[in-house]
Protein backbone atom coordinates (compact mmCIF):
# COMPACT_ATOMS: atom_id res chain seq x y z
CA UNK A 1 0.00 0.00 0.00
CA UNK A 2 2.63 2.22 0.46
CA UNK A 3 3.68 3.10 -3.00
CA UNK A 4 -0.09 4.24 -3.33
CA UNK A 5 -0.08 6.34 -0.59
CA UNK A 6 3.10 8.00 -2.27
CA UNK A 7 1.07 8.95 -5.31
CA UNK A 8 -1.49 10.56 -3.16
CA UNK A 9 0.50 12.79 -1.20
CA UNK A 10 3.11 13.83 -3.62
CA UNK A 11 2.60 12.37 -7.46
CA UNK A 12 0.41 14.53 -8.53
CA UNK A 13 3.52 17.41 -8.22
CA UNK A 14 5.73 15.02 -10.96
CA UNK A 15 2.43 14.69 -13.06
CA UNK A 16 2.21 18.12 -13.56
CA UNK A 17 5.44 18.59 -14.66
CA UNK A 18 5.43 15.30 -17.13
CA UNK A 19 1.63 15.99 -18.37
CA UNK A 20 1.36 19.66 -18.18
CA UNK A 21 -1.85 18.42 -15.95
CA UNK A 22 -5.16 20.38 -16.43
CA UNK A 23 -8.54 20.04 -14.84
CA UNK A 24 -10.40 22.42 -16.79
CA UNK A 25 -12.48 19.90 -19.36
CA UNK A 26 -13.85 18.61 -16.43
CA UNK A 27 -17.71 17.96 -17.36
CA UNK A 28 -19.72 18.23 -13.83
CA UNK A 29 -22.57 15.55 -13.70
CA UNK A 30 -25.86 15.86 -11.43
CA UNK A 31 -25.16 12.21 -9.69
CA UNK A 32 -26.19 12.67 -5.81
CA UNK A 33 -22.64 11.54 -3.83
CA UNK A 34 -21.17 12.16 -0.63
CA UNK A 35 -18.94 15.57 -0.73
CA UNK A 36 -15.55 14.10 -1.82
CA UNK A 37 -12.58 15.17 0.96
CA UNK A 38 -12.89 17.04 3.94
CA UNK A 39 -13.46 20.57 4.87
CA UNK A 40 -12.10 22.46 8.33
CA UNK A 41 -12.92 25.86 8.91
CA UNK A 42 -9.82 27.54 11.32
CA UNK A 43 -10.65 31.06 13.10
CA UNK A 44 -8.13 33.27 15.62
CA UNK A 45 -10.82 35.40 16.93
CA UNK A 46 -10.58 37.92 13.83
CA UNK A 47 -9.92 35.94 10.89
CA UNK A 48 -11.40 32.69 9.31
CA UNK A 49 -9.78 30.07 6.61
CA UNK A 50 -11.04 27.10 4.70
CA UNK A 51 -8.79 23.55 4.83
CA UNK A 52 -10.02 21.01 2.40
CA UNK A 53 -8.18 17.55 1.55
CA UNK A 54 -7.32 17.20 -1.54
CA UNK A 55 -6.10 13.78 -4.09
CA UNK A 56 -3.22 14.66 -6.29
CA UNK A 57 -4.98 12.09 -8.91
CA UNK A 58 -8.62 12.48 -10.22
CA UNK A 59 -11.51 10.80 -11.92
CA UNK A 60 -14.20 12.84 -14.40
CA UNK A 61 -16.43 11.55 -11.43
CA UNK A 62 -14.89 13.51 -8.47
CA UNK A 63 -16.63 16.62 -9.71
CA UNK A 64 -18.90 18.74 -8.72
CA UNK A 65 -16.90 19.48 -5.58
CA UNK A 66 -19.01 19.96 -2.46
CA UNK A 67 -20.98 23.23 -2.60
CA UNK A 68 -19.75 24.73 0.81
CA UNK A 69 -15.93 24.37 -0.82
CA UNK A 70 -17.24 26.53 -3.88
CA UNK A 71 -18.64 28.89 -1.86
CA UNK A 72 -16.05 29.33 0.12
CA UNK A 73 -13.53 29.29 -2.94
CA UNK A 74 -16.29 31.93 -4.25
CA UNK A 75 -15.67 34.30 -2.00
CA UNK A 76 -12.17 33.81 -1.04
CA UNK A 77 -9.28 36.38 -1.39
CA UNK A 78 -6.94 33.88 -2.79
CA UNK A 79 -6.24 29.66 -2.71
CA UNK A 80 -3.54 28.39 -0.97
CA UNK A 81 -2.21 25.09 -2.94
CA UNK A 82 1.29 23.04 -1.84
CA UNK A 83 2.30 24.20 -5.27
CA UNK A 84 1.38 26.59 -7.45
CA UNK A 85 0.61 24.66 -10.74
CA UNK A 86 0.84 27.42 -13.18
CA UNK A 87 4.62 27.83 -11.70
CA UNK A 88 6.07 25.54 -14.34
CA UNK A 89 9.21 27.50 -14.46
CA UNK A 90 10.30 27.06 -10.75
CA UNK A 91 8.72 22.97 -11.12
CA UNK A 92 11.15 22.60 -14.05
CA UNK A 93 13.90 23.73 -12.37
CA UNK A 94 13.70 21.92 -8.77
CA UNK A 95 12.84 18.86 -11.59
CA UNK A 96 16.41 19.42 -13.13
CA UNK A 97 18.17 19.79 -9.40
CA UNK A 98 16.47 16.96 -8.12
CA UNK A 99 15.25 14.75 -10.13
CA UNK A 100 17.17 14.47 -13.07
CA UNK A 101 21.15 13.30 -13.35
CA UNK A 102 24.11 15.84 -14.82
CA UNK A 103 24.22 15.51 -18.43
CA UNK A 104 27.67 12.81 -17.34
CA UNK A 105 25.42 10.56 -15.69
CA UNK A 106 23.00 8.26 -16.02
CA UNK A 107 20.14 5.69 -14.41
CA UNK A 108 22.19 2.28 -15.99
CA UNK A 109 25.78 2.62 -13.82
CA UNK A 110 23.31 3.18 -10.56
CA UNK A 111 20.86 -0.02 -10.61
CA UNK A 112 21.73 -3.41 -10.65
CA UNK A 113 21.23 -5.69 -13.87
CA UNK A 114 18.35 -7.81 -11.90
CA UNK A 115 16.58 -4.01 -11.24
CA UNK A 116 17.52 -2.77 -14.87
CA UNK A 117 15.84 -5.65 -16.47
CA UNK A 118 12.75 -5.33 -14.04
CA UNK A 119 12.47 -1.95 -15.09
CA UNK A 120 12.92 -2.29 -18.92
CA UNK A 121 9.86 -5.05 -18.59
CA UNK A 122 7.89 -1.98 -17.36
CA UNK A 123 8.33 -0.04 -19.65
CA UNK A 124 7.72 -1.90 -22.47
CA UNK A 125 4.51 -2.37 -20.85
CA UNK A 126 3.54 1.30 -20.56
CA UNK A 127 5.06 1.97 -23.92
CA UNK A 128 7.74 4.17 -22.67
CA UNK A 129 10.92 4.51 -24.35
CA UNK A 130 13.92 3.64 -22.24
CA UNK A 131 15.76 7.08 -23.63
CA UNK A 132 12.96 8.99 -21.75
CA UNK A 133 14.24 7.81 -18.40
CA UNK A 134 17.93 7.55 -18.65
CA UNK A 135 18.81 10.56 -17.08
CA UNK A 136 15.89 10.30 -14.19
CA UNK A 137 16.79 9.34 -10.67
CA UNK A 138 15.65 6.29 -9.35
CA UNK A 139 12.78 8.91 -7.03
CA UNK A 140 11.34 9.99 -10.06
CA UNK A 141 10.49 6.64 -12.15
CA UNK A 142 9.24 5.31 -9.14
CA UNK A 143 6.72 7.87 -9.21
CA UNK A 144 6.45 7.83 -13.04
CA UNK A 145 5.64 4.16 -12.96
CA UNK A 146 3.22 4.84 -10.52
CA UNK A 147 1.04 7.71 -12.38
CA UNK A 148 0.93 4.99 -15.47
CA UNK A 149 -0.59 2.40 -13.17
CA UNK A 150 -2.88 4.94 -11.33
CA UNK A 151 -3.76 5.66 -14.86
CA UNK A 152 -4.23 1.77 -15.95
CA UNK A 153 -6.35 1.99 -12.90
CA UNK A 154 -8.56 4.75 -14.51
CA UNK A 155 -7.29 7.68 -12.33
CA UNK A 156 -5.30 10.52 -14.02
CA UNK A 157 -3.50 13.24 -12.87
CA UNK A 158 -4.45 15.73 -15.10
CA UNK A 159 -7.84 15.56 -13.11
CA UNK A 160 -6.13 15.57 -9.75
CA UNK A 161 -8.49 18.25 -7.16
CA UNK A 162 -5.43 20.53 -7.16
CA UNK A 163 -5.37 21.30 -10.39
CA UNK A 164 -8.87 21.64 -10.63
CA UNK A 165 -8.91 24.14 -7.81
CA UNK A 166 -6.18 26.02 -8.83
CA UNK A 167 -7.84 26.35 -12.64
CA UNK A 168 -11.08 27.84 -11.23
CA UNK A 169 -9.23 29.96 -8.86
CA UNK A 170 -7.68 31.41 -12.15
CA UNK A 171 -11.11 31.73 -13.86
CA UNK A 172 -11.98 33.85 -10.80
CA UNK A 173 -9.14 35.54 -10.74
CA UNK A 174 -7.64 34.94 -7.62
CA UNK A 175 -3.91 34.90 -6.57
CA UNK A 176 -2.63 31.18 -5.91
CA UNK A 177 -0.48 31.24 -2.71
CA UNK A 178 2.28 28.96 -2.59
CA UNK A 179 2.47 27.02 0.86
CA UNK A 180 5.40 25.06 0.27
CA UNK A 181 6.33 25.44 -3.80
CA UNK A 182 8.06 23.00 -6.11
CA UNK A 183 12.19 23.09 -4.92
CA UNK A 184 10.67 22.59 -0.83
CA UNK A 185 8.81 19.67 -1.65
CA UNK A 186 11.26 17.72 -4.63
CA UNK A 187 14.43 18.61 -2.27
CA UNK A 188 12.52 15.91 0.45
CA UNK A 189 13.51 13.37 -2.68
CA UNK A 190 16.35 14.68 -3.94
CA UNK A 191 18.01 14.19 -0.35
CA UNK A 192 17.91 10.50 -0.66
CA UNK A 193 21.32 8.76 -1.67
CA UNK A 194 21.60 6.14 -4.49
CA UNK A 195 20.86 3.24 -2.25
CA UNK A 196 17.60 4.63 -0.54
CA UNK A 197 16.53 5.47 -4.51
CA UNK A 198 17.17 2.27 -5.60
CA UNK A 199 15.39 0.24 -2.69
CA UNK A 200 11.90 3.02 -3.83
CA UNK A 201 11.91 1.64 -7.38
CA UNK A 202 12.67 -1.81 -6.16
CA UNK A 203 9.75 -1.71 -4.26
CA UNK A 204 7.41 0.12 -6.61
CA UNK A 205 8.52 -2.16 -9.09
CA UNK A 206 7.10 -5.17 -6.70
CA UNK A 207 4.06 -4.09 -6.24
CA UNK A 208 3.07 -3.12 -9.20
CA UNK A 209 4.18 -6.72 -10.38
CA UNK A 210 2.26 -8.29 -7.29
CA UNK A 211 -1.41 -6.69 -9.08
CA UNK A 212 -2.27 -5.12 -5.84
CA UNK A 213 -2.18 -1.49 -6.75
CA UNK A 214 -5.93 -1.83 -7.94
CA UNK A 215 -7.63 -2.42 -5.12
CA UNK A 216 -5.16 -0.35 -2.90
CA UNK A 217 -5.40 3.16 -4.97
CA UNK A 218 -9.00 1.91 -4.73
CA UNK A 219 -8.76 2.27 -1.25
CA UNK A 220 -7.42 5.41 -0.52
CA UNK A 221 -9.67 7.04 -3.33
CA UNK A 222 -12.72 5.34 -1.43
CA UNK A 223 -12.07 7.31 1.88
CA UNK A 224 -11.30 10.83 0.07
CA UNK A 225 -14.56 10.88 -1.69
CA UNK A 226 -16.21 9.36 2.03
CA UNK A 227 -14.50 12.24 4.00
CA UNK A 228 -13.17 9.10 5.75
CA UNK A 229 -10.30 10.41 8.39
CA UNK A 230 -10.46 7.49 10.44
CA UNK A 231 -9.76 5.10 7.34
CA UNK A 232 -6.73 7.39 6.44
CA UNK A 233 -5.57 7.45 10.15
CA UNK A 234 -5.60 3.78 10.07
CA UNK A 235 -3.51 3.48 6.55
CA UNK A 236 -0.87 5.81 8.87
CA UNK A 237 -0.85 3.94 11.48
CA UNK A 238 0.22 0.55 9.43
CA UNK A 239 2.71 2.86 7.63
CA UNK A 240 4.18 3.80 11.48
CA UNK A 241 4.45 0.12 11.95
CA UNK A 242 6.62 -1.11 8.91
CA UNK A 243 9.84 -1.19 9.17
CA UNK A 244 10.41 -1.03 5.45
CA UNK A 245 12.43 1.94 4.05
CA UNK A 246 9.02 3.44 2.19
CA UNK A 247 7.05 2.71 4.74
CA UNK A 248 9.12 5.26 7.27
CA UNK A 249 10.34 7.70 4.63
CA UNK A 250 6.46 7.77 3.69
CA UNK A 251 5.46 8.68 7.02
CA UNK A 252 7.78 10.51 9.02
CA UNK A 253 9.26 12.41 5.95
CA UNK A 254 6.55 12.94 3.77
CA UNK A 255 3.96 13.38 6.44
CA UNK A 256 5.07 14.30 9.81
CA UNK A 257 8.26 15.96 8.92
CA UNK A 258 5.88 18.75 6.67
CA UNK A 259 2.61 18.74 9.11
CA UNK A 260 4.55 21.18 11.11
CA UNK A 261 5.47 23.38 8.24
CA UNK A 262 2.34 23.39 6.41
CA UNK A 263 0.59 24.62 10.41
CA UNK A 264 3.15 27.25 10.12
CA UNK A 265 1.87 28.64 6.74
CA UNK A 266 -1.48 28.28 7.20
CA UNK A 267 -1.09 30.05 10.73
CA UNK A 268 0.98 32.80 8.81
CA UNK A 269 -1.95 33.34 6.56
CA UNK A 270 -4.87 33.00 9.05
CA UNK A 271 -3.24 36.62 10.32
CA UNK A 272 -3.04 38.04 7.33
CA UNK A 273 -6.29 37.96 5.29
CA UNK A 274 -9.58 36.65 5.73
CA UNK A 275 -11.39 33.76 4.39
CA UNK A 276 -8.89 32.35 2.12
CA UNK A 277 -9.23 28.58 1.31
CA UNK A 278 -5.94 26.51 1.15
CA UNK A 279 -5.96 22.76 0.19
CA UNK A 280 -3.60 20.32 0.75
CA UNK A 281 -2.87 16.24 0.14
CA UNK A 282 -5.82 14.56 2.73
CA UNK A 283 -3.18 12.62 4.93
CA UNK A 284 -2.19 15.69 6.31
CA UNK A 285 -6.01 16.28 7.62
CA UNK A 286 -5.80 12.72 9.47
CA UNK A 287 -4.36 11.42 12.93
CA UNK A 288 -3.05 13.29 16.02
CA UNK A 289 -0.28 14.85 14.30
CA UNK A 290 -2.75 16.48 11.25
CA UNK A 291 -2.31 19.90 10.12
CA UNK A 292 -5.41 20.63 11.91
CA UNK A 293 -4.78 18.98 15.25
CA UNK A 294 -1.81 20.96 15.19
CA UNK A 295 -3.79 24.28 14.26
CA UNK A 296 -5.71 23.30 17.62
CA UNK A 297 -2.52 22.77 19.94
CA UNK A 298 -1.82 26.46 18.81
CA UNK A 299 -5.49 27.62 20.35
CA UNK A 300 -7.03 28.09 17.32
CA UNK A 301 -11.02 27.27 16.60
CA UNK A 302 -10.86 24.16 14.57
CA UNK A 303 -14.21 22.97 12.86
CA UNK A 304 -14.33 20.23 10.56
CA UNK A 305 -17.71 21.00 8.21
CA UNK A 306 -17.73 18.09 5.96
Amino acid sequence: MLRRLIIVTFAGLLGLYLCAASADNVTPDSIARPPGGALFKIQDGHHSLYLFGTIHVGAADFYPLAPALMQALEHAPALALEIDPANSAALQTAVQQYGLYPADQSLSSQLSAPLRQQLETLLEKYHIASATVARMRPWMIATLLTMQEAASDGFDSALAVDAYLANIAQQQHKPVIELEGAARQLALLGALDEHQQSLLLEDTIKEINAARSTAELSAITLCWRRGDLHGLQDMLDEMAADQSFAGRFTKEVMIDQRNPLLADRLATLLTQQDGIVAAMGILHLAGANSVPALLQQRGLKVERIF
